[in-house]
């Protein structure tokens, strides 16, 4: 009687939570159960702490990329295998994961499960639930396998064929998911100067940060004669295309400007501008350096850190604000300077809901990086130079679930550990899906008081 009673107790819990919820309490599950598995004795070589199990289980989940041990040779075969599972499940996300089973199984989903999903990856443009995902799926194994295969062809060169696979298919999964981890020591510095490995791990990075919802519209939108092809997209998938072309250009010309004669002394002009790019695209979220960026100077950290906030694109495996939400962002001051009563972006102006979610999503976004760098080097001191900019850089990079690390994280204590886990764990839930989960199921006030105004600036 008593167990059917908590069974009872626990399916009535369980089917009033909110999707958003049953996520966090997901990855939370997944996390755990990583952390479970990197203990076990045969997933390292020379065992492994609660906490570091911990950071490197969330790290991997969260797709971020930060690393506390060395992941080539602190992990087994099948610690390695543990980690890129957790990549590609924490990378696709356990919703999709859970609806997906439920679909092709026969099963049915709940209406609330519908609409979240569809709003996370097909907003203003509605797909079919199982049309969608059978594309998610497809999309993620077709680019993985193929960018494995083209990094195949190089690592084969250094390895034995069976180990070439492994590593070619643990960083193809880790650039598509936009984690960062490599099952080499010193990441892909060793490549510095191949371009085809650089041109695919980019490539690899790129979709995976676009969205599968663009991804899925460019592959269907097909060229009509005398239409302008970029036109026909939607707006979101224009202003995806637009952000990540313009933050991939700005990056890659202010890192060439700071580290010409620095950190890119040594390469040729070429590879200084091939250099330049992979930094400014991984720093949006992927975490794979080829230089190192603990000799990089301040001003670059810095340059960095704005990249590595805004992230990648809604609906896509990377973290960060998004590009769209610094797009829109930008509107509201450009419409604000010019007059102009609405945010209008191609003759199509976009609703307050959109205005206002951006604008607290920033707002958010920047009080907690603010505060978790404050409480980081409150608790931990530093024997480095540029120390504020290394802490805000090293909280910036977890937050955006990029990876990228100037070298402290290792050198962090528990507490300092504990605290980047909740940092990548907002991070790659992000702060409104947080909210939203926390705070779901409460009535919305509709009261208004008497305007007044202040003085600002």
């Amino acid at each position: 009687m008593h167990k059917t009673t908590l069974k009872i107790g626990f399916r009535s819990i369980r089917e009033s939570m909110h999707p958003l919820q049953k996520v966090i309490l997901s990855f939370i599950a997944l996390i755990l159960a990583g952390s479970g598995l990197l203990m076990i004795p045969i997933s390292t070589t020379h065992g492994i702490s609660f906490v570091d199990a911990l950071f490197t289980s969330t790290s991997a989940v969260c797709v971020t990329g930060l690393t506390v041990l060395d992941t080539a040779n602190d992990f087994t075969l099948f610690g390695k295998i543990v980690i890129v599972l957790l990549i590609q499940f924490g990378g696709l996300g356990i919703m999709t994961f859970s609806i997906a089973i439920l679909s092709f199984m026969g099963g049915n989903y709940s209406m609330k499960w519908r609409f979240t999903f569809e709003s996370m990856y097909s907003e203003g443009n509605r797909i079919p639930i199982r049309s969608l995902l059978k594309r998610i799926l497809l999309y993620t194994a077709f680019i993985e396998l193929a960018t494995a295969c083209v990094l195949f062809t190089r690592f084969i060169r250094k390895f034995p064929p069976v180990d070439a696979i492994g590593h070619a298919l643990f960083h193809s999964v880790s650039a598509f998911c936009n984690a960062g981890f490599s099952t080499f020591s010193d990441n892909l510095m060793g490549y510095s100067s191949d371009y085809i490995v650089t041109g695919a791990v980019s490539l690899d990075v790129i979709l995976g940060g676009l969205g599968f919802l663009v991804l899925s519209e460019m592959a269907r939108t097909r060229h009509n004669k005398g239409k302008n092809l970029f036109m026909q997209y939607s707006l979101h998938t224009r202003i995806v295309l637009i952000m990540t072309a313009v933050l991939l250009v700005y990056g890659t010309l202010t890192i060439l400007a700071l580290e010409w004669n620095y950190v890119l002394r040594d390469f040729t002009v070429a590879e200084k501008i091939m250099n330049a790019f992979f930094q400014s695209m991984t720093c949006r979220t992927a975490g794979f350096n080829t230089i190192d960026i603990g000799a990089l100077r301040g001003s670059t950290l810095f340059a960095m850190v704005s990249l590595m906030f805004i992230g990648g694109s809604p609906g896509s495996i990377a973290g960060g604000v998004k590009t769209t939400t610094i797009a829109v962002v930008l509107g509201v001051v450009i419409s604000r300077i010019s007059k102009k009563s609405q945010v209008v972006f191609w003759e199509r102006a976009l609703d307050s809901d959109t205005i206002n979610g951006s604008m607290t999503l920033i707002i958010l976004a920047g009080l907690f990086v603010s505060f978790a760098t404050f409480v980081l080097l409150f608790t931990y001191s530093f024997d480095i130079h540029h120390t504020f900019i290394t802490g805000l850089f090293e909280v910036t990079s977890a937050f955006g679930t990029v990876g990228l690390s100037t070298g402290i994280t290792a050198k962090l204590h528990d507490l300092g550990k504990l605290l980047l886990v909740v940092v990548m764990f907002v991070g790659r839930l992000g702060p409104f899906a947080l909210i939203a989960g926390l705070t779901t199921g409460r009535s919305e006030q509709h009261l208004e008081y008497p305007e007044e105004h202040i003085m600002i600036g």
